[in-house]
């Protein structure tokens, strides 16, 4: 079987390029399968270097040259279509290379993806990553989540039956119409989570009449991964708990992602400065790590957001220590008493995942993969009715869990185990599974 991996985010040295959790499972899945001889296997992308010292990498469009981490939206959604359009080509004009009835075509990406509508029509089976629900993200991040998402493809639907497609912003259909054809023309969707599987089924049950959507989602949380990596000597952490002046007595909070919107750190920040009001928290000793460095298209901004939410703090020792590569992640995740998830939007949550692996208990909103994640012995949810109560609702969690020293150490060793009983290559395993049964099946090539 041959695997064509298509991801805009490949191609980039992930420890010290801050693209997200959908670029780290996309790396980790070309080891596994190169490790293990799993498959014959291409992959394009947009950075300049091989993911994995020799597989088959092709670098496009020809010429690349693309910061990723500094495009704004509209030029963001120019790299889409030049990556779109050349990922597409590439492969039609290597049919006789990589024939349809032996090639499955994995896409890593949804609206960066290629033009599924022409691969689909040459015979190509698809399978498609879902690392974003781009729909949803898009409805909370950008309309405050005023609609449900099921809502939102409804409208688009009747709009594209109406003929106003062509009318519709480009930096729309990459949200709306390219998430569409990823569900229409996939033989096999790859969900992180329960979660993104109902709204994906609430959203597009009728995209392919007669073929019910449920037959074709598998469910597969990524898990953990074993890092190379040594653990940090002790000199190390001494070094840290000097520089962020932690003592015995200090409370260490830490977060550690993309610094961007959708992570809610604006909400844990605002979370702090409720804790700080509140009397019976005089003379503590509390600091927080944000660990990540700003994401692609509004991060600079948010960044600058944090900075000056964090130096309204009057008792909260607040730090940046940038991007962590797995060394440096290690040597953090030390130094804390607790790890924070507050996102907004969140389609697994991988950063939990390493905060458990290293024995941290976790405080996380209730987003779309934590409850795979996290049960009671190792973690606390915090459901957000509205943005509006968020900091309330994790300030009151915070004040709950924070003395309670004993029993977040006791969470941890408990999320330490859980973490071990979710290894990676069962995920990469299932995916496989998956392209393999999609050779067996017909491909979408009809108008959807």
């Amino acid at each position: 079987m041959n695997i064509v991996f298509i991801g805009s985010h490949l191609g980039y040295p992930m420890d010290r390029t801050p693209l997200g959790g959908g670029a780290m499972v996309g790396l980790r899945l070309i080891r596994h399968w190169l490790r293990e001889g799993a498959c014959e296997l291409t992959v394009i992308g947009s950075g300049p270097q091989a993911p994995v010292p020799g597989v088959f990498y092709v670098r496009l469009p020809e010429g690349g040259g693309h910061d990723l981490v500094r495009l704004s939206e509209l030029a963001y959604a120019r790299f889409c279509r030049d990556f779109e359009a050349a990922s597409t080509a590439w492969l039609l004009a290597r049919r006789e290379d990589l024939p349809p009835g032996k090639t499955v075509v994995l896409i890593n990406d949804v609206s960066e993806g290629p033009n599924l509508a022409a691969l689909a029509k040459a015979g190509y089976p698809i399978v498609s990553l879902w690392h974003v629900d781009v729909v949803d993200y898009f409805n909370k991040i950008y309309l405050r989540g005023l609609l449900a998402p099921e809502r939102l493809t409804r409208l688009y639907e009747r709009g594209r039956r109406m003929g106003l497609r062509a009318v519709v912003p480009d930096l729309l259909r990459l949200v709306f119409e390219k998430q569409r054809e990823a569900v229409a023309r996939s033989s096999r969707l790859i969900v992180p989570s329960r979660a993104m599987a109902q709204t994906l089924g609430r959203c597009y049950a009728g995209v392919r009449p007669g073929d019910g959507l449920e037959r074709r989602l598998r469910v597969v949380p990524w898990g953990s991964w074993e890092e190379d990596t040594p653990p940090p000597p002790e000199s190390k952490i001494r070094e840290l708990r000097g520089h962020y002046r932690i003592g015995p007595k200090t409370s260490v909070l830490m977060t550690l992602s993309r610094l961007s919107p959708e992570k809610g750190i604006h909400l844990l920040l605002e979370a702090l400065r409720l804790l700080e009001a509140d009397r019976r928290w005089a003379g503590r000793d509390l600091a927080l790590l944000i660990c990540g460095e700003a994401a692609f298209m509004r991060g600079a901004v948010y960044q600058r957001r944090l900075r000056l939410a964090a130096g309204a703090l009057r008792r909260t020792r607040v730090f940046f220590p940038g991007y962590l590569d797995a060394a440096g992640k290690n040597a953090h995740f030390r130094l804390a008493r607790l790890f924070v998830s507050p996102s907004v939007y969140e389609s697994y949550g991988l950063n939990v995942v390493e905060a458990m692996q290293a024995g941290l208990p976790v405080l996380a909103s209730d987003h779309y993969g934590v409850h795979e994640l996290l049960d009671a012995d190792c973690g606390r949810v915090v459901p957000y009715a509205s943005l509006a109560e968020a900091p309330r609702r994790l300030a009151e969690a915070l004040a709950e869990l924070l003395p309670q020293k004993e029993r977040l150490a006791r969470m941890g060793e408990l999320a330490r185990k859980r973490a071990a009983g979710m290894p990676f290559a069962r995920a990469a395993d299932a995916v496989l599974a998956a392209c393999r049964e999609s050779l067996g099946s017909v491909s979408p090539s009809g108008d959807r």
